[in-house]
């Protein structure tokens, strides 16, 4: 299987070339400054951590402001068969970082043996949930720049008094919890500058399509239509034989 690495050369040659530029540095400045000014709103933050390029960025700039804040991870049983997420989560407990897995196996399990690729899909909406518990404050690596829909609910959802790009929400199992996403307005240029210059690795997955692709933690439907079923044939051809055995409708997403 393709293990994460960093960038290759000219990639980091071009993104340290970026992060000498003006937005770049304006970008950084203000998501140091959302981090802090919302770390004084809260009492048990969290980073939601997937691995992925955003959350790595992400992860990194608010454990270098709170080394003692988790980043915790929501898998399941495919997750490790889609990327080498083992190997960003050893550099960043390496650098300290206290990574939390929470591991919600419908897929593999005993108890789920029955189901299919959709009956355990729906039933794992709710497991946000789990990320929750315990906590009052969520940082996201959510970017406008992603899609539509993000520019969208990060324009949308705002709550007076919080820095931008940060909400409160109000209703249903996280009212009162603080929504909070310091890279929203970060360009896929400003997300690899800071790769290079910190050397964070990143998942093969962007070595293969360009780091303006996006990952995912857990297998969704828009991953796989995106290509990472394919990706996993080749990168992992055991883990693919083993999910496409178990769910067999997936061949239809290929």
């Amino acid at each position: 299987m393709r293990t994460a690495r960093a960038l290759s050369g000219l990639a980091v040659h071009v993104a340290r070339g970026h992060s000498q530029r003006s937005p770049y540095c304006r970008a950084y400045g203000e998501a140091c400054e959302i981090v802090r000014a919302v770390l004084h709103e809260c009492e048990a933050p969290y980073v939601a951590f997937s691995c992925g390029k955003d959350s790595s960025v992400l992860a990194h700039i608010v454990t270098g402001v709170r080394p003692d804040i988790p980043l915790r991870l929501l898998s399941s049983g495919e997750s490790r068969l889609m990327h080498d997420f083992d190997t960003v989560i050893g550099w960043f407990r390496g650098q300290g970082a206290i990574v939390e897995e929470i591991n919600i196996d419908r897929v593999f399990s005993a108890e789920w043996a029955g189901a299919s690729w959709d009956d355990q899909r729906k039933a794992g909406r709710g497991d946000l949930d789990a990320l929750n518990r315990g906590h009052d404050c969520v940082f996201m690596g959510l970017r406008a720049a992603e899609s539509r829909a993000r520019k969208a609910t990060l324009s949308t959802h705002r709550t007076p008094g919080l820095p931008r790009n940060c909400y409160r929400y109000a209703v249903g199992t996280r009212a009162g919890m603080i929504r909070c996403c310091p890279l929203a307005r970060w360009t896929d240029a400003d997300v690899g500058a800071y790769l290079a210059l910190h050397d964070i690795p990143v998942l093969g997955w962007y070595h293969d399509h360009g780091i303006g692709a996006r990952t995912t933690a857990r297998l969704t439907g828009n991953a796989a239509r995106e290509g990472v079923l394919t990706h996993m044939q080749r990168s992992n051809p055991a883990g693919f034989r083993a999910l496409l055995a178990r769910f067999p409708e997936l061949r239809d997403l290929l």
